[in-house]
């Protein structure tokens, strides 16, 4: 007898026996369990995509032993991932969280495709949406810049280049050296105002087209132009945009769908959000508690 308590006394006895009684548990739980979770079938369309991934990788066909290979990997990951869950490791891990949350979001995305929208659907969308799908204003024009460093006299300088011009003279001859260009054709205003400037770009779309304007200022200095051509601002008939009216459409559906099914399932539970314990209410029992404390010494 005192060398039976003698053996139960060595830590290595304690966790063999610890040790015995975990596995006990997870062998009576496994049982009890379905069978059906605890069987693994890899179907021959699972197998073909196998061997079709392992073709894509090496480009070339697997060898039996490799795709036995292949599908003892498939068999393995799944193993992990059941017992995995089966132990509730998915559980509070914001990364796993997130990533069944996109899975499920990119389900319900394929599940909610539906049939291609007609024209009158679309026509309707577009007439809706009008601002999504307007055609900015395009303006071609010439244009003499100058530096305003490179000038005592700035006006008289743009006043003598402005005679030049309507005397015939081309307008890259005058003016200071860029690397602008000195002509646009069918610049959208997005276009202009990436070189000049928003105001600048506002400015040259509303001119008329004719002859040499007042001189127009921008972020780089000052500028004579000329239009030659305006096309203002238009929606497009959707003939030209289909394919894009399309594409916005159901982008739309899809993401109205999403909002639909989710309120569908949020409908199924039962929220509850416990009021967080205001600082005040902590930091006033705290300084009770410590009163209490005092008192009793």
């Amino acid at each position: 007898m005192k060398h039976i308590k003698t053996i139960f006394r060595e830590p290595l006895v304690h966790f063999l026996l610890i040790g015995a009684g975990l596995f006990l548990i997870f062998g009576l739980t496994q049982e009890s369990g379905d069978d059906a979770s605890k069987r693994i079938t890899v179907s021959l369309s699972q197998v073909e995509q196998l061997a079709a991934q392992f073709k894509r990788t090496w480009l070339r066909q697997p060898t039996e032993e490799e795709l036995a290979g292949v599908i003892e990997g498939y068999v393995r990951d799944e193993v992990y991932y059941r017992e995995a869950m089966a132990m509730g490791l998915d559980r509070n891990d914001p990364q796993v969280r997130m990533r069944m949350r996109l899975k499920l979001e990119f389900l319900l995305e394929d599940l909610t495709t539906e049939v291609p929208p007609d024209d009158e659907t679309l026509q309707s969308y577009l007439q809706q949406h009008a601002d999504k799908f307007l055609m900015e204003p395009q303006v071609s024009f010439q244009q003499v810049y100058f530096n305003p460093d490179k000038h005592q006299d700035l006006d008289a300088d743009v006043q003598r280049a402005m005679a030049r011009l309507k005397a015939g003279a081309p307008a890259e001859s005058l003016g200071d050296s860029t690397l602008l260009h000195y002509q646009y054709t069918e610049a959208t205003r997005t276009d202009v105002a990436g070189s000049y400037g928003e105001d600048f770009a506002r400015q040259v779309v509303a001119l008329a087209p004719g002859e040499w304007g007042d001189p127009l200022i921008s972020h780089l200095g000052v500028h004579l132009v000329k239009v030659s051509e305006r096309v203002p601002g238009r929606i497009p008939d959707l003939a030209e945009i289909r394919a894009q009216v399309e594409r916005e459409y159901l982008a739309q559906r899809r993401k109205e769908m999403k909002k639909i099914t989710y309120r569908k399932l949020r409908e199924g539970y039962q929220v509850v959000v416990e009021p967080p314990v205001a600082a005040e209410n902590k930091s006033g029992e705290a300084m009770a508690a410590t009163r209490s404390k005092e008192a009793g010494q």
